[in-house]
């Protein structure tokens, strides 16, 4: 009970988060809530007035969320005299989301000439190495600093950023950004289910309704999100049968929430998720069409919930900006469905 450890553990904890009954990112976003406002409202209509509205398209806005939570990730992770040593699985976790993300701006930076030409145009050009090697080396300091718990910590983040960059640079994959940045997200936010002081989110398995609420709503917005994005819509099920396996799931969603509400447990959630994008999945699948714009929607609000989750304003901020330039293009009854 009185072990230095413990002691330490739940003092940087509740440090962490100032109070068990003040979720932190909450009081972030409501303090932040007026600047929301402001690009909701003035948003498109700066775009429209600048001429830049063509250039915020989905594939940006997912492609800057990938790239901020990756930073996020090395640069938050942290506090490892909280972490319960030598059972953490945390590390493998922000290691594939390092290296997916790697893999991703990877296949979208190509374009980019490596290594750097350097030298005056009428001179002959010299690539030197020297200077990538070197910028390389500075970027992946704090990657490997983000996971000092363990001698091999730097090794792993450090190996997935430099083998996922690679890969998505040389390699001929395409990812879908829709896809990526919700699998990022909801890694991430599993990541921050699993250790919650890590992240300084919350104390260690002790968090607040608004932690649980706020979580689960990213993971059921990043549920429907994919399954809006990989499933096609094809009239299929027999009605009857489908309004029974509707309520089924409805009933069985609805179970697996208020279960991970009361034990805050890892598997539950990632069971809940699963359970909402079975019923979503169904829906898409039974409709005859689905408007092709409601994926973006719904990946819109999944960044905002996800910004709000991680105190990325940033992030926050181009979800909303990205669902106020979608704002006319379906209306509310499009979604239902899905329910």
């Amino acid at each position: 009970m009185f072990d230095e450890s413990l002691v330490v553990a739940s003092a940087v904890s509740a440090f962490n988060n100032a109070a068990v009954v003040a979720p932190a990112f909450l009081w972030n976003a409501v303090l932040a809530s007026p600047l929301f406002v402001a690009v909701y409202v003035f948003g498109r209509k700066f775009l429209d007035g600048t001429g830049l509205r063509p250039y915020v398209t989905g594939a940006r806005i997912n492609f800057w969320t990938i790239v901020f939570t990756a930073l996020w990730v090395v640069f938050m992770g942290g506090n490892y005299d909280v972490l319960r040593d030598g059972v953490s699985l945390l590390p493998w976790v922000t290691a594939v989301i390092l290296f997916a993300a790697s893999v991703f701006i990877g296949i979208n930076t190509r374009a980019v000439k490596f290594p750097i030409w350097y030298g005056r145009r009428d001179a002959s050009k010299r690539r030197r190495w020297w200077i990538n090697v070197l910028v390389f080396a500075i970027a992946m300091v704090p990657v490997g600093l983000s996971d000092t718990l363990n001698w091999w910590g730097p090794i792993l983040q450090i190996g997935a950023v430099l083998i996922g960059f690679i890969l998505g640079r040389r390699s001929g994959w395409q990812i879908r950004a829709t896809i990526c940045a919700v699998g990022v997200m909801l890694a991430t936010t599993i990541g921050i289910l699993m250790q919650p002081e890590l992240w300084r989110f919350g104390q260690l398995g002790n968090l607040t309704p608004a932690h649980l609420i706020w979580i689960m709503m990213v993971g059921i917005l990043a549920a429907a999100t994919i399954a809006l994005g990989v499933v096609n819509a094809r009239g299929r099920i027999h009605q009857s049968a489908y309004v029974k396996l509707k309520w089924l799931m409805r009933f069985v969603t609805v179970l697996a929430v208020i279960l991970f509400l009361l034990t805050e447990a890892v598997p539950i959630f990632i069971g809940a998720i699963v359970m909402a994008f079975v019923l979503f999945a169904m829906s898409v699948w039974h409709s005859e069409s689905v408007p092709d714009v409601l994926v973006n929607r719904a990946v819109a609000l999944t960044t905002v919930a996800f910004g709000v989750l991680t105190g990325l304003v940033v992030v926050t901020a181009m979800g909303v900006l990205w669902y106020a330039v979608l704002r006319d293009d379906t209306t509310r009854a499009d979604a239902k469905f899905l329910l």
